[in-house]
């Protein structure tokens, strides 16, 4: 690791680093492909066996550096993972970002970046072995203008590119181009209120077929609200947001939403050593169900952090989910109700610092869906090892 100790005094930025690293994880997955029982196992994979393990090796770096009162963010990781029994879904994934964090006298901040990652999907609703890789590009640009104290006028540019590379997919690709503005008042005791409006285009090149008709999944998005972050006493953080969003399809407005969204997450530092996390939220989210572009999805999550030793650190988190799959233009006539999931899941985790710069992490998770679809309730229980070391 190179080190610059100078620093910055009108900045927060850490000092200049560049650290490769190269980290092994072995994973393994009871149900890895979410089917519900042995006969919809024998089914699609011609065996009761759902169990997989698979290992991923990957070498990265990152870097952070100041140029006068500028920073760069650099980050580059490439990895490689292969599975056990089904060969097939093995693949090279890499995970990529380029940031500068800018400043302008002491009116104007801001950053603007690219980043690329290549992943394999979830098989949570394709429920068999597609080996199916999503590319996601992204670029961005925010900026933040003072106008006087307390206040701060922000604006915000992004674009995130889906591609799916299996063809069966490939009706998931898509673009979303997201504009935003905000003012934000800052007490001086740092509590932040922000008043936001967003507006996000998701554009969709390839229709999705839905009974015998060509759907087209492109909509317009508003969300206008609320941003805070306040800490009422020295130990306790409370951030959150809260919005009116309405979605609006121009082909299939069936599948039209309006309704709050949000999240509220609050963290109690009880001692030195301990912090209980709380969260709750009701959000839009992506599926890959065949018939429903969108899912809402509502919960609450509850965790812990606690590290007894500087070298170990331990975390447990419980959460349930309600998903609905409201997203769905209702082509198809049915006397089955849109499907609803309820997700209730338990992680925990450990991580030791075998050398100065060596991590040893195990993380453990059991979980279980029940839903009032057939062959759509599941239940798993996965283990990774890990281990990283910096150089």
């Amino acid at each position: 690791m190179i080190s610059n100790t100078q620093a910055d005094p009108l900045q927060t930025i850490a000092q200049d680093t560049f650290t490769p690293y190269v980290r092994g994880l072995y994973g393994y997955d009871s149900n890895l492909f979410r089917l519900q029982n042995d006969q919809a196992a024998m089914a699609i994979l011609g065996t009761t066996d759902t169990a997989e393990s698979y290992h991923t090796l990957a070498a990265g770096m990152d870097v952070n550096l100041r140029i006068s009162r500028q920073a760069i963010k650099a980050h580059a990781e490439f990895n490689q993972t292969r599975f056990n029994k089904y060969t097939g879904l093995g693949y090279n994934g890499r995970d990529t970002s380029l940031q500068w964090n800018w400043l302008v006298g002491s009116m104007a901040t801001g950053d603007a970046g690219i980043a690329e990652s290549l992943t394999q999907a979830s098989f949570v609703d394709i429920k068999q072995p597609i080996n199916n890789l999503i590319r996601t590009r992204k670029g961005f640009f925010h900026t933040a203008i003072k106008v006087g104290n307390p206040w701060q006028v922000k604006l915000g540019l992004d674009r995130t590119n889906l591609s799916n590379n299996a063809a069966i997919q490939q009706t998931l690709d898509s673009t979303v181009d997201t504009v935003s503005t905000g003012v934000q008042y800052q007490t001086t005791e740092g509590t932040r209120i922000e008043w936001v409006s967003q507006r996000s285009d998701g554009n969709y090149p390839n229709p999705q077929i839905v009974g015998l008709a060509a759907v087209n999944n492109g909509y317009r998005q508003w969300d206008n609200g609320v941003k805070t972050n306040w800490s009422p006493t020295a130990k306790t953080q409370l951030s959150g947001r809260l919005n009116y969003t309405q979605r609006s399809y121009a082909d299939v407005p069936q599948r039209n939403f309006s309704g709050i969204t949000g999240r509220v997450a609050l963290n109690w530092m009880v001692t030195d050593k301990t912090t209980l996390r709380s969260a709750l939220y009701r959000d839009i989210g992506a599926v890959t169900y065949p018939t429903a572009s969108y899912a809402v999805i509502q919960g609450v999550a509850l965790g812990a952090d606690w590290k007894p030793t500087a070298k170990v650190a331990v975390n447990l988190q419980i959460s349930h989910d309600r998903i609905a799959y409201t997203g769905d233009p209702g082509f198809v006539l049915s006397t089955v109700s849109a499907r609803r999931d309820q997700l209730n899941a338990v992680r925990a985790g450990v991580s030791y610092n075998l050398l100065r710069n060596t991590t040893l992490g195990l993380v453990l998770q059991r979980g279980a869906v029940h839903s009032n679809q057939a062959l759509m309730s599941y239940g798993y229980s996965s283990a990774m090892f890990n281990l990283r070391s910096e150089f």
